[in-house]
């Protein structure tokens, strides 16, 4: 049955595998970023996860809630998480200056794994896919996972000065561009 299952999905599915991957990877090595690049990959994940969620609340509107709320949770939560030793601020270049990390290829493995089980839970048994259970441990997993990358990311740019804005408050300067 598991042959039949890979062999029935899609290329582009492989396709946007090796793209994951290759991105992960990429985060793997020392590397200089503008801040607003930085906020790229918690956005595409955290629409993946909201893509893999959203249609199982049709039959499950209380998903809905308990997405928000661990979303809610693993933002707060990782927004406390340890910045890795050598995170900084580059004033010269001002650049965010990030030591190389294994931990976003498993996000990104975990966002890809949830979407593409849920694909295949609601072909192989679409009521256990609609099932309370199902609905609410897919929503509480894909909302914690893109709550704790935004909060990471957040976090990170925590180590980019602020500046005053034009009426005196203060706001983050997202220096460079996509």
């Amino acid at each position: 049955m598991i042959i039949a299952i890979l062999q029935g999905t899609p290329a582009w599915v492989w396709a946007l595998l090796a793209a994951l991957v290759a991105l992960g990877l990429w985060q793997g090595r020392d590397r200089s970023v503008a801040p607003a690049r930085l906020l790229l990959l918690p956005l595409a994940l955290l629409g993946l996860g909201l893509w893999t969620v959203m249609p199982s609340w049709r039959a499950q509107p209380t998903g809905a809630a308990v997405w928000l709320a661990t979303w809610l949770a693993g933002t707060a939560a990782g927004m406390w998480l340890p910045l890795r030793p050598g995170a900084t601020w580059d004033t010269a270049t001002q650049r965010l200056r990030l030591p190389g990390s294994r931990l976003p290829l498993v996000v990104i493995l975990a966002v890809f794994s949830l979407r593409y089980g849920a694909g295949v839970t609601a072909a192989i048994n679409p009521a256990l896919a609609g099932s309370a259970a199902f609905v609410w441990t897919l929503a509480g997993v894909s909302g914690c996972i893109s709550g704790l990358l935004l909060g990471h990311t957040l976090r990170l740019l925590s180590l980019v000065p602020h500046r005053k804005g034009r009426h005196g408050g203060a706001t983050i300067d997202l220096h460079g561009s996509l």
